[in-house]
């Protein structure tokens, strides 16, 4: 776990200039596949108040209200198989094919870029975005992490506090928000 010490240095006092989202997903009942709201739930132990954490049992358009409000986003949620690497990964999310003109109609396979699309046409407005993909090895019903996932969720909160002293002016996809 992160000393919360490391988080009162001068770097991360820039992270009060900016709003961020941290949206950790996943059923807590299946094994790994709470991950994400694990990392989520440490992050909102740091009490900074430029930094929301919401803990999703899935994506739903519900989330669009929350994400518009905000600079950047981290989605967290866990990998596993051959698509995930064995290390955790950040990677940016990119706007790219044009937003539906629609809802999803099934709610539950929203996914990050779905609800970036959503804001998008929304508000004419996202945040930037990354997707934090934790290494993970077990979705069986019950409540523990597996050591893979352990490891990861530690590696994940150190990655999230790393982005927080590193991170860059936002780039607004669409319109700049009104100043208030």
């Amino acid at each position: 776990m992160t000393n919360t010490s490391t988080l009162q240095t001068d770097p991360l006092q820039a992270v009060a200039q900016s709003r961020f989202l941290i949206i950790g997903y996943g059923n807590k009942l299946r094994g790994d596949d709470a991950v994400g709201s694990k990392v989520a739930d440490a992050v909102a132990n740091w009490k900074l108040s430029s930094v929301k954490t919401v803990v999703a049992h899935q994506l739903t358009p519900e989330l669009v209200n929350q994400i518009v409000a905000t600079d950047y986003v981290i989605f967290v949620d866990a990998c596993s198989g051959e698509s995930c690497a064995r290390t955790v990964q950040i990677d940016p999310i990119l706007m790219g094919a044009p937003a539906p003109r629609t809802l999803p109609t099934n709610t539950h396979h929203c996914n990050p870029l779905s609800l970036l699309n959503l804001t998008q046409q929304m508000y004419n407005r996202a945040p930037q975005a990354w997707l934090l993909r934790v290494p993970s090895e077990s979705f069986e019903l019950g409540e523990g992490l597996s050591s893979i996932a352990k490891r990861g969720c530690d590696r994940a909160v150190r990655t999230i506090e790393q982005f927080f002293k590193t991170y860059q002016q936002p780039a607004w996809v669409g319109q700049q928000p009104a100043q208030n």
